[in-house]
C-alpha cells in the first residue's frame, strides 16, 4: 500500500512538472513567435517604410500643415471683414482642409499618437452645448480632454455652418459676438499646433527611427504600427464612424437612425469625405507616392511577396477590389447622409455591408499573412 502511494505521488509529480514545462514553453512561444513563413522575413521591409516615409507621409502631413494655415488666414480675414464673401471663402477651405485631414487622418501612431491627434481634431458629433458655454464664458482649455469634442474641424462646422439660419444671420452673429470670434481663431490655432508638431516631428526625429525599426513584424515594430493604424481607422473611425452609426446599426435593438453622428452635420455634406478616406487608405496600402500615380512599395507588394491567398483568389487583389466596390456602392446614397438615413436607410446599410466584407480581409487575413498582432480591441461584437 505504501509502494502504492509513492508511485500515485510519484506519477503526480512527473505530471505537474510536464504542465509546468509545457506552460513555460506556451508563455515563452507566445512573447517570442515563432516565424512560419520565411517569405515575411525576406521582404525588404525597409525599402518599403522609407517609400511610406518619403512618398507619402511627410508630404501628405506637409499638405495638410499648409491647408490648416491657409485656413487660419480664412478665418482671420473673417473675423476682420465679417462679410458674407468672407464667411463662403472660409467655407470653401474649410471643406479643403477637412478633405486633406482625411489623407493623413489614418497615420494615428508614432508622433499623431503621442498627442491623440485624431481624437483633437475631428470628433463628432460636437458637442454644441459645451462650445456655445465656452463662447459665453469667455473661459475653456481647449488642450483638456473635456474640451476634445468641442473643437476641431466639427466645431468649425458649427460654428461657419450652424449658428444660424442662414449666411447673413452667421456674419451678424459674429459680429454681435466677440467671443465667438475670438473661439473660433482659437479652435484653429488648436489644430494648427497639433498638426505642426506632428508634421515636425516626422521630419526632425521619427522618419529615422520609422524607417530603420524593420527588423521583425512584432508590437511596436513599424509594420506592426502601420497595419494596426489602419485596421483600427478602417474599422472603427471609416466603417462605424462614418457610415454604420449614423445608419443606426449600433444602435442597441432599436437600430433606429442617428443622422446627428454624420460627419460634417451642419455643412449637410459627409460623402465627400467618406470617399475621400477610403481613396486616401487606398492610395497608402498600394505605396502610391503622395501627389502622383507613381508605385512604389506598399503593403499590397508584402502581401505579393508572401503569396498571400483569400478563397484561392491574391488577397492584396481582392482588397484593392473592395475597396473599388465601396466606392461604387456609395453612388447609390446621396448627402445630405443624416437626411438619408432616414429615407433610404437600406441604401446606407447597403454600403456599410460592402465596408463590413473588408474587415475580415484587413484585421485577420492581412494581419495572418504577415504575422502583425492586433494590439487593439473593439466592442462592436462582429
Amino acid at each position: 500500500m505504501k509502494n502504492h502511494l509513492k508511485k500515485t505521488k510519484k506519477a503526480l509529480l512527473i505530471l505537474l512538472v510536464t504542465q509546468l514545462v509545457v506552460m513555460v514553453s506556451c508563455s515563452k512561444k507566445n512573447d517570442n513567435p515563432i516565424v512560419e513563413d520565411p517569405l515575411v522575413e525576406d521582404y525588404d521591409r525597409e525599402a518599403m517604410l522609407r517609400n511610406y516615409a518619403d512618398n507619402y507621409i511627410i508630404p501628405a502631413y506637409a499638405t495638410y500643415v499648409s491647408e490648416v494655415n491657409d485656413l487660419k488666414t480664412e478665418i482671420n480675414t473673417f473675423n476682420t471683414t465679417l462679410s458674407v464673401a468672407a464667411l463662403q471663402n472660409l467655407r470653401v477651405k474649410w471643406e479643403s482642409t477637412l478633405l486633406a485631414w482625411q489623407d493623413v487622418s489614418f497615420l494615428e501612431f508614432g508622433p499623431a499618437q503621442n498627442i491623440s491627434l485624431r481624437s483633437q481634431t475631428n470628433i463628432y458629433p460636437v458637442d454644441t452645448t459645451l462650445i456655445n458655454s465656452n463662447i459665453t464664458s469667455g473661459t475653456y482649455n481647449l488642450q483638456l480632454a473635456s474640451n476634445f469634442d468641442a473643437k476641431g474641424f466639427q466645431a468649425l462646422d458649427y460654428l461657419i455652418n450652424g449658428t444660424a439660419a442662414n449666411d447673413n444671420d452667421i456674419v451678424t452673429y459674429f459680429t454681435n459676438n466677440a467671443n465667438a470670434r475670438t473661439y473660433l481663431l482659437n479652435v484653429i490655432l488648436d489644430i494648427e499646433s497639433g498638426a505642426t508638431t506632428v508634421n515636425n516631428d516626422w521630419i526632425n526625429n521619427y522618419k529615422t527611427s520609422f524607417i530603420t525599426n524593420s527588423s521583425s513584424n512584432a508590437q511596436g515594430s513599424s509594420v506592426s504600427n502601420i497595419v494596426n493604424a489602419i485596421s483600427l481607422h478602417y474599422e472603427t473611425y471609416i466603417r462605424k464612424g462614418k457610415i454604420g452609426l449614423p445608419a443606426g446599426v449600433f444602435n442597441g435593438f432599436s437600430q433606429l437612425p442617428m443622422p446627428e453622428h454624420v460627419e460634417s452635420y451642419y455643412y449637410q455634406q459627409s460623402l465627400p469625405f467618406v470617399y475621400r478616406s477610403l481613396i486616401a487608405m487606398q492610395k497608402f496600402l498600394k505605396g502610391e507616392h503622395y501627389s502622383t500615380t507613381t508605385n512604389g512599395e506598399g503593403l499590397d507588394d508584402y502581401l505579393s511577396h508572401v503569396n498571400a491567398q483569400s478563397g484561392g483568389q491574391p488577397l492584396q487583389v481582392l482588397i484593392n477590389n473592395q475597396f473599388n466596390t465601396i466606392q461604387t456602392e456609395l453612388n447609390n446614397i446621396n448627402d445630405p447622409l443624416s437626411n438619408e438615413v432616414n429615407i433610404n436607410n437600406q441604401g446606407v446599410r447597403d454600403v456599410y455591408q460592402e465596408m463590413q466584407v473588408l474587415v475580415p480581409k484587413m484585421k485577420v487575413e492581412m494581419t495572418n499573412a504577415l504575422e502583425v498582432m492586433i494590439t487593439y480591441q473593439d466592442n462592436d461584437g462582429d
